[in-house]
């Protein structure tokens, strides 16, 4: 593929990116969960101690990981009379991170452990009521924006199944260098369990049927405990073939429980280029993409529900991107089981339209962060109108676009000035300086080289992104406000030498270059036209950084991940 032949449709798509809206806009509400509460069958545990206990799955919307879930249980008699009944509060292990979460579901194991005379109960044939409640409180309330439940009925089933059945261990919390002991998994047969001690920062054990673990010292963040059982076949001997069984305890670690975060910007802090099921857009589709002439609904971003552009105001998901673990400032909420939290983030906005003003058609939600209180704000904003008309529109910046690089940085200058982009940041963060009390995290700008604006001018785009970062960083220092923290994203490999803009210290071919490529797919194509330089990667295998199907500007699930790595943890 040559780079003039895809260069037109390229440029095309890109303006569906970045390009801004003048209409004001309402929100519409949050929709339902992804999926509905469902109850699976009832099963019965064979506990270390000799008591059984009642195993009941239920299936839960992807939207309620981590958050408190109500189940309501009873042994029924023979005759209809209650025999007992309990009333449990966990909060959902949802299991592995992943980045990012595409499930509409996850399953979660309740147990309800059994003296011996309910024991008898049931193998009397008492039967079990279930009613599984799932609420989804965004801003813990009490007031569910949107709530599932079902109800089922049945006698437990006894026996091991094809696949075991084991209890869950619900998401823990504990502080750094704390220690916490719960019950091992009970199954549906006898299972002898092993940690993988290689798989948890902390140290973890087994001991008297008990996970014990602790946590380690100055640490913060999300912690993850590997389980593995294993049970005998039947009929096979102590040496013979055995079924497994894994289980994934979560941990919190260190970070304060009810923690209020808002997010805010444009299409970096909303994730632009996922839509809210996690799954990115196919590159035939980016047309559809671009925002409208009046209205714009933030379409195919993490944060909201539209596929398609449409004059209309964002119809944001129901968690707002969270439990898909897409964007930056998803990936940092969970890190540190924040569930109180809003990305209001529009892809396309720029400063302006976050303070009144005749352009502030975005206020709204500023003045709906602000009432939240939030203890955190988080906030990618400033690229707009400049960087998409560089990469959008080069004959508007025709000096740009021919220029050697002195005269380069000289045009830029001028369009910053143009746009009054220092100070339009600081009306953005006066606004919620003044009117909240957060600490506010302002992101920089992650380096990204898109496959349809090359030119063979990698170092010139390379610079402006870099004089975009400094004025971001100006106008937080600016500021002199020890609430308004600068984050600097780690550098996202080219794959050639881009100086002076970044050192070439690697050496993968012929010549030094700044590291092994981390940009997209169609980008590290083109750049193959430097057969004596370019360094492919990522280093190591995995995913790139930087999402293909946009033409290679926004930041992948994996790039998300090494931003939100540079985020302080919460006090």
């Amino acid at each position: 593929m040559t780079r003039r032949r895809h260069i037109p449709i390229a440029l095309a798509c890109l303006a569906a990116v970045l390009v801004l809206a003048a209409a004001p806009a309402v929100a519409k509400p949050a929709r339902g969960l992804s999926a509905n509460v469902e109850i699976g069958a009832p099963v019965v545990g064979a506990s270390a101690d000799g008591l059984d206990s009642i195993l009941v799955p239920v299936r839960y919307p992807i939207e309620l990981k981590g958050r408190l879930a109500e189940l309501r249980v009873a042994l029924v008699g023979r005759s209809g009379a209650t025999i007992r009944s309990w009333v449990l509060h966990e909060r959902l292990n949802g299991g592995r991170a992943r980045y990012p979460d595409r499930r509409r579901r996850f399953t979660f194991v309740h147990r309800i452990g059994l003296n011996a005379t309910l024991t008898r109960q049931l193998e009397q044939g008492a039967s079990v009521r279930v009613l599984a409640r799932g609420r989804l409180d965004l801003d813990d309330d009490g007031k569910a924006e949107a709530s599932s439940r079902d109800r089922a009925a049945g006698r437990a089933l006894v026996g091991p199944r094809p696949r075991p059945v084991c209890s869950s261990v619900p998401h823990l919390r504990v502080k750094p260098g704390g220690r916490i002991s719960v019950p091992l998994p009970v199954c549906d047969t006898p299972m002898q369990w092993v940690e993988r001690w290689d798989q948890t920062r902390g140290a973890a054990r087994i001991r008297d049927g008990r996970l014990v673990y602790r946590a380690p010292r100055g640490f913060s963040g999300r912690d993850s405990i590997e389980l593995v059982g294993k049970r005998l076949q039947s009929g096979a001997s102590a040496s013979g073939f055995q079924r497994f069984a894994l289980e994934y305890p979560q941990v919190t670690v260190g970070a304060p429980s009810g923690l209020v975060v808002r997010a805010m910007g444009d299409s970096v802090t909303a994730g632009f280029g996922y839509y809210s099921t996690g799954i990115t857009f196919p590159l035939d589709d980016i047309l559809q993409c671009e925002p409208a002439k009046t209205l714009f609904n933030d379409a195919c971003s993490s944060n909201a529900i539209a596929k398609k552009s449409a004059e209309a105001a964002p119809e944001f998901a129901t968690d707002y991107g969270l439990a898909k673990n897409v964007s930056w400032a998803a990936q940092w909420a969970n890190e540190y089981g924040v569930t109180n939290y809003a990305n209001f983030a529009v892809s396309g906005s720029e400063p302006a339209n976050w303070v009144p003003g005749p352009e502030g058609f975005l206020y709204r939600y500023t003045k709906q962060i602000e009432a939240a209180e939030p203890d955190y704000v988080l906030l990618t904003l400033g690229a707009n109108p400049l960087l998409s008309a560089l990469l959008t529109k080069p004959k508007d910046l025709f000096c740009a676009a021919i220029s050697e690089l002195p005269k380069f940085e000289k045009c830029v200058r001028e369009e910053f000035e143009r746009v009054t982009l220092g100070s339009s940041l600081r009306k953005v963060y006066t606004e919620l300086l003044e009117n909240t009390k957060a600490t506010i995290f302002v992101m920089q700008y992650h380096l990204s080289i898109p496959w349809s604006a090359l030119f063979d001018r990698t170092t010139e785009i390379a610079r402006a992104n870099q004089m975009l970062n400094e004025e971001v960083a100006a106008a937080v220092a600016a500021m002199g406000n020890g609430r308004l923290q600068l984050v600097t994203p780690p550098h996202f490999n080219v794959g050639i030498s881009i100086e002076p803009v970044y050192p070439s210290r690697y050496r993968c071919r012929l010549e030094r270059v700044d590291g092994p490529s981390v940009q997209s797919a169609g980008t590290q194509l083109e750049l193959e036209d430097h057969p004596l330089s370019f360094c492919s990667g990522p280093a190591g295998g995995g995913p790139t950084w930087v999402i293909n199907n946009d033409t290679g500007i926004h930041p992948s699930a994996a790039g998300y991940t090494q931003m939100a790595s540079q985020v302080p943890a919460p006090e």
